[in-house]
């Protein structure tokens, strides 16, 4: 089963994804197309979770937060930058307040960064130790800008 980070905590991951096995009483994580529709045709899906894709537009979510329990943000590449965006879209413009994971090409490094965004749990790659990352999140004690502070508690700097 795969392992994941979830509120400084090292635990087994309950959500399956497009793709991989049965998820028996775990979270099944619908891309968002499948989600919308399932939504439209009053089929509620019974898993309450939704991958996000860099292309996909957030604000089409506002109207369903309130039953989901999980959002994934996908980063598919290294270089992919837009999760970060819609992690701040959906802590800050949206009021999401369940649990908001990433996942894909992530390295220790940015574990900060992402919990700054408003990441709660993170899936990272399969080559980073989840034991070690966890300090990466007391990377920084002190912010210029503000952000989502639920698992950094970094103070913020004021300028003279």
């Amino acid at each position: 089963m795969r392992r994941i980070i979830r509120r400084r905590e090292v635990v087994e991951d309950d959500a399956r994804y497009p793709g991989e096995s049965d998820p028996g009483d775990g979270r099944l994580v619908l891309g968002l197309a499948q989600f919308l529709a399932a939504t439209r045709a009053g089929a509620a899906p019974r898993p309450t979770a939704v991958l996000l894709e860099p292309t996909d537009e957030v604000a089409q979510l506002a109207p369903s937060l309130a039953a989901l329990t999980l959002i994934v943000v996908n980063f598919p590449t290294a270089g992919e930058g837009r999760g970060f965006s819609q992690a701040r879209m959906l802590r800050g413009r949206l009021r999401y307040g369940a649990e908001l994971r990433a996942r894909g090409v992530l390295k220790r490094d940015q574990l900060f960064f992402l919990a700054r965004c408003g990441f709660d749990s993170f899936d990272l790659d399969p080559s980073e130790d989840l034991e070690a990352a966890l300090p990466a999140l007391d990377s920084f004690s002190v912010a210029y800008q503000d952000g989502s502070e639920q698992l950094v508690q970094p103070r913020r700097r004021e300028l003279p």
